[in-house]
């Protein structure tokens, strides 16, 4: 995905990935599919929070602020987030919404837990991004891969399990959670 040069956060978070999640999941059909869904999210950066509420997956209410409960919770820091900005490496916290199905809604209702990406750049730096599911901390997983294989993993070039037979991907922690995720990349 293209990101224009000099985005803010708050421009990245609250336009450029709504209107990406809204152009993608109306190419894909994906909105007939998602009526009568309600999908809730909560980006937090740094301690400031941008809220999503995608119902039907047609109308999208997207602001600053918090939500009770949302289905999914992200937290990265400022540095990190504008370090993927730099990169144009934003796959890995874009994808869940832009790449939101009936099937992967599904699964997000499901899942209870929390699992930490840990991003390694090809300059030597990484990038940390933790999400957590439906409000539970546990069980957890940590997934170690590059920034290169989080990209093709997101964009369906590779699967999560060619990934980690290759060794492409490391996994700590719970891994009957670890998982239980997999359908959120497939």
């Amino acid at each position: 995905m293209d990101i224009p040069a000099g985005i803010s956060v708050k421009e990245l978070l609250l336009d450029f990935s709504p209107n990406l999640a809204k152009k993608t999941i109306a190419e894909s059909g994906a909105a007939t599919e998602l009526a009568g869904t309600e999908f809730t999210m909560v980006v937090e950066v740094s301690g400031d929070k941008f809220a999503y509420v995608v119902k039907d997956g047609t109308e999208f209410d997207v602001k600053e602020g918090d939500l009770d409960n949302p289905l999914v919770r992200i937290s990265i820091t400022a540095e990190d987030l504008q370090k993927m900005i730099e990169t144009n490496s934003l796959d890995m916290l874009l994808g869940i919404q832009s790449d939101l199905n009936k099937r992967k809604y599904n699964t997000l209702q499901t899942l209870k837990g929390s699992f930490m990406a840990q991003l390694a750049n090809d300059d030597g730096s990484a990038v940390s991004i933790k999400t957590v599911f439906n409000g539970a901390d546990t069980p957890a997983a940590t997934f170690k891969m590059k920034t290169a294989d989080s990209i093709a993993l997101v964009k369906k070039e590779t699967n999560p399990v060619n990934l980690f037979m290759s060794g492409g991907m490391q996994i700590e922690g719970d891994m009957a959670f670890a998982m239980q995720t997999q359908p959120l990349f497939t």
